[in-house]
């Protein structure tokens, strides 16, 4: 009777093997680009165990053979990469990998371990101590088991160690592990090399050679591997026409993007985003989809959740890349991005990130001053602050009504701000706002008002209202030194004109004149020593033996700085 004819897996396996491996090389990519606490790396962890699932309803032993450019599974490819030297297939082989075993529970840890090993050995140099099989033997995996071989070119393989327990060897390789066992005892299998051959083989090279060989590998040892990857991917996007192919590409550029971001890579994002838009103008092929694709990334990185990892990046001083590295990708940054860097901007107290983000702050300004002008109407009142300090450092007069309006309603900050602001503006409705803030309830807001008004030289209004602070009856309950600097304000701005007020303040006379406390005679005296005329001087002089001793002492002090 004849037994039937094995027809192989069926194709709904087969997908399930497919799928795994599919889940497994993205998962190596997370694991390298991410942190452990990153919810992308956790993501991935979760993926990588949900993909073994209906691969053990297959099969309850997985047995991969692993080859140059594809990996299979009971003689059917379930994995192919698009370039023969590239993907997960093409690292394994090349460090001598031929078949891997895994059993369930290989994903509740195993797996991680293993792709981070995996992960590791690509970042070996060519004379480097350890290799994957070293890392592997580490690891003492229970449910993952390999077979491994060295190979030494033109096609000879040696097997050198293989930890499965079960005859998970190619019979190609047994082979080969007996002539590797005969050539050992002393006899060499027909057809096979004997590795001791090559040292007495004559090689010389000329000293010009040798240095050229050197200065090669020294510019290799130094080259930037995550660059060159990043390189390679930008070649396969503008020079491939398979639409599958492109859109894998852009998934990766996807995932990469806020990876370096997250990382300090800085330069390398600002070359990706150059880059594609040099890729949309001249790659052959584009579709419209892909075209707004490619070009989608110049306001992916203006997006909050971006932008976010990018001041993450900034406030870690282990990563902070240079300002150079920072201006390049900042200068890329879309005018939406305004709001959420002027609320970083306001937020952050390292001086080192205002100085990075300032300069790009101020171009997206002045490339859109309206945008700045809607922040300052009904921006979030995080952004008000930086926005009116902005707009006063870049002189856009035009945006002095949008301050002016939140002297009024805006926070103690907000309107010390706004003062600050029309100060600098120093035209004359912007000093006339000023003045209006002179009996504002916050001290801090009436002093910078006050200074700003005195280094401005005053307004049309500034003397009148003064003298109604000072010599009306109402007290406002102004401390001493805040007394004396509105006293000294009136002095300089009013000069020859105060006289009279000041000295019928001084010189109280009359039985039913009401008395004028000592602190506000010795305030008129400092005012005296603002007018600076001799009328002030002469008057001064007549208070330096007066029976109040603040009086006398503000009298002598004035004096002592006027001869000096």
């Amino acid at each position: 009777m004849t037994s039937p004819t094995y027809a192989g897996p069926s194709e709904a396996d087969v997908r399930a093997i497919e799928e795994l491996l599919h889940v497994l090389t993205k998962g190596q990519r997370a694991l390298q680009m991410y942190l452990p606490n990153n919810p992308m790396y956790s993501r991935a962890l979760d993926q990588i165990a949900g993909a073994f699932a209906p691969v053990w309803g297959v099969t309850g032993r997985l047995v991969l053979d692993i080859h140059e450019g594809e990996i299979t599974w009971d003689g059917v490819s379930v994995y192919r990469q698009a370039a023969r030297t590239e993907g997960l297939a093409w690292q394994l082989y090349k460090d001598g990998l031929r078949r891997l075993t895994l059993l369930p529970g290989v994903e509740t840890e195993e797996i991680v371990r293993f792709l981070d090993v995996v992960n590791r050995s690509r970042l070996f140099t060519a004379d480097a101590g350890d290799d994957l099989l070293t890392l592997l033997w580490e690891q003492d995996f229970v449910l993952v088991s390999h077979s491994f071989v060295e190979v030494l070119g033109d096609g000879l393989e040696f097997l050198q160690e293989s930890t499965a327990r079960e005859s998970a060897v190619e019979p190609e390789q047994a082979q080969t592990e007996v002539a590797s066992s005969q050539s050992a005892a002393g006899g060499s299998a027909p057809g096979l090399v004997d590795p001791a051959e090559f040292d007495s083989t004559p090689f010389f090279l000329e000293e010009a050679e040798i240095r050229l060989i050197q200065s090669d590998l020294d510019d290799e040892y130094r080259r930037d591997i995550r660059q060159a990857a990043i390189d390679a991917l930008l070649d396969i996007l503008e020079s491939q026409r398979e639409p599958e192919v492109r859109r894998e590409v852009v998934g990766l550029l996807e995932d990469i993007l806020p990876a370096q971001l997250s990382t300090g890579g800085f330069r390398a994002v600002a070359r990706i985003l150059r880059e594609l838009r040099v890729i949309a103008v001249r790659a052959p092929g584009l579709d419209q989809g892909m075209h707004a694709a490619i070009l989608s990334f110049e306001d992916r990185l203006s997006q909050p959740d971006i932008l976010e990892q990018l001041f993450a990046a900034l406030e870690d001083s282990s990563i902070r890349p240079s300002e150079d590295d920072i201006g390049e990708v900042l200068r890329e940054l879309k005018p939406s991005a305004l709001p959420v860097v002027l609320a970083h901007l306001g937020r952050t107290l390292d001086p080192n990130v205002r100085r990075a983000l300032e300069p790009s702050v101020e171009q997206l300004a002045r490339a859109q001053p309206a945008a700045l002008a809607g922040l300052l109407d009904a921006g979030p009142v995080e952004v008000i602050e930086p926005a009116i300090t902005l707009a006063a450092k870049l002189g856009l007069s035009q945006l002095v009504p949008s301050i002016v309006s939140h002297l009024k309603d805006g926070s103690a900050a907000t309107r010390l701000a706004a003062i600050r602001a029309l100060g600098e503006f120093a035209t004359p409705t912007s000093v006339g706002a000023v003045e209006t803030a002179l009996d504002d309830e916050e001290r801090a807001v009436r002093q910078a008002a006050l200074s700003v008004l005195v280094s401005r030289g005053g307004s049309g209004g500034a003397v009148r209202r003064l003298e109604a602070m000072l010599f009306e009856d109402v007290d406002p309950g102004w401390e001493r030194a805040e007394r004396r600097s509105i006293f000294e304000a009136y002095g300089q701005l009013a000069g020859e004109a105060a006289m009279p007020r000041l000295q019928e303040l001084l010189e109280t006379r009359g039985i039913f004149r009401r008395k004028v406390p000592p602190e506000t005679r010795a305030c008129a005296i400092f005012a005296l020593a603002k007018v600076r005329s001799f009328e002030a001087r002469l008057l001064a002089d007549r208070f330096t033996s007066d029976k109040e001793p603040i009086v006398r002492s503000a009298a002598n002090a004035v004096l002592r700085e006027w001869l000096a």
